[in-house]
């Protein structure tokens, strides 16, 4: 059995940030990751992906991001640039190791993984930094589809030519569903999309990203407790796109106007018709006023600043004046489809450690990336500490924290 003081589970944003922490702290560990270093952002993106976040906020800790600050990265970008990360601060990754277990012992912890080398490891202190973005979420109504309709979740999906001729049902309107929609209507394909409520945000405003906005007015920074409604945390990151120079604005009604049919929630299917709802004009409207909301809290920080800068046009921002008109049928054929697309999320697959430390919806129960459990962190998963947390300009400072506590376990 090896001995190491700390094991971090998982080589993607997250677990290469808290090594780099560990490291500065000087603190023994080992990274564990079952495939290679960024294996997510490899496999569950498609080929005309790009981040939603400008470079100059995807740096980790120490590292700047190349590339034109303003621009938007490939996930080749970021893979490369994570690669380069660990190599040139000589990380202590060890690549396609799977951890099959997480257990008690007597001084601490075993992790057992599939490699002969490192069958069984002896540790102090665990750092859960797999993500809980991992496990794809498929509807139980996709049982109920015939064989002949092929169905992909999105972490599958690559492009329109692996999909067969004719017509695709996209299910969920979040981020990733408008831009895989996007992607096959401008393969030609005819695209409908079943929409869910996903608030709305402006590609640039102002003269700026929103992204960098969010930052300057400290939407990033809020907490938790700071939401008037704690299942506010769950909500889908707001419609927005990388793709493109400067990335552009997504709204319910851009993609109408280019012919994508807009359907409501899928809610059955009756032998060989799918059936959704009539929430297309509520899910529009519910857009339009997440996007009027941002540029309000936007629009007051920068008069109790006293600047004033310009609006730009941006047709695809425009709230839409008749949401009902852009409704699509209420049920189609299961024949007039070739494939599903199912944009419905990730969940996290904690299966494998065997300590309480998950709650009855799976999710890690931690305060700010510790656990009940003394010597068990988690890093890497939406709201951790911040808004921020959920994407690559958080995990450097949630990283900083879980180190600390990391160190502090040691010593204690």
């Amino acid at each position: 059995m090896s001995t190491l003081p700390v094991v971090v589970i998982g080589a993607g944003q997250a677990g290469l940030a808290v090594s780099r922490r560990l490291q500065v702290l000087g603190i023994d560990h080992v990274v564990l990751e079952r495939g290679r270093v960024a294996e997510t952002w490899r496999t569950q993106r498609w080929d005309s992906f790009q981040l939603n976040t400008p470079n100059r906020i995807n740096a980790l800790p120490g590292s700047a991001f190349p590339g034109d600050p303003a621009g938007f990265a490939t996930a080749a970008d970021l893979v490369a640039y994570f690669e380069e990360y660990a190599k040139t601060l000589r990380l202590p990754v060890r690549e396609g190791v799977t951890v099959t277990a997480v257990a008690p012992a007597s001084d601490g912890f075993v992790v057992r993984t599939d490699d002969p080398d490192l069958a069984e490891i002896d540790a102090r202190a665990v750092v859960l930094a797999s993500g809980g973005q991992n496990h794809p979420r498929i509807p139980a109504l996709a049982a109920r589809l015939p064989g002949h309709i092929v169905q992909i979740h999105a972490g599958d999906y690559r492009n329109p030519a692996a999909r067969p001729p004719g017509a695709v049902l996209v299910v969920g309107s979040a981020q990733s569903g408008c831009q895989i929609t996007e992607d096959l209507e401008a393969a030609g394909r005819q695209v409908h999309l079943s929409v869910s409520r996903v608030a709305r945000a402006p590609r640039r405003y102002r003269g700026r990203d929103i992204l960098e906005l969010f930052a300057d007015v400290g939407f990033f920074g809020q907490r938790p407790g700071d939401l008037p409604d704690p299942a506010m945390q769950f909500a889908a990151q707001p419609q927005v796109s990388g793709v493109g120079p400067r990335g552009h604005t997504v709204s319910l009604q851009s993609l109408a106007g280019k012919g994508v049919i807009l359907v409501g929630r899928l809610v059955a299917i009756d032998g060989d018709t799918l059936r959704f709802d009539d929430s297309v004009a509520d899910a529009i409207r519910f857009a339009d006023a997440g996007s009027a909301q941002i540029k309000q809290m936007i629009d007051e920080h920068l008069a109790s600043l006293g600047i004033s800068a310009p609006l730009e046009p941006d047709a695809a921002d425009v709230a839409c004046a008749d949401p009902e008109a852009l409704a699509g049928p209420e049920s189609i054929p299961i024949a007039a489809l070739a494939a599903v697309v199912w944009t419905t999320g990730f969940g996290g697959d904690f299966s494998w450690v065997h300590l309480p430390i998950t709650g009855g919806d799976g999710r890690v129960m931690h305060t700010e990336g510790v656990t009940a459990v003394p010597g068990v962190f988690v890093l890497g998963t939406p709201w951790l500490r911040t808004r921020a947390s959920g994407i690559i300009v958080g995990v450097g400072d949630d990283a900083a924290v879980v180190a600390q506590a990391v160190a502090k376990h040691l010593a204690g």
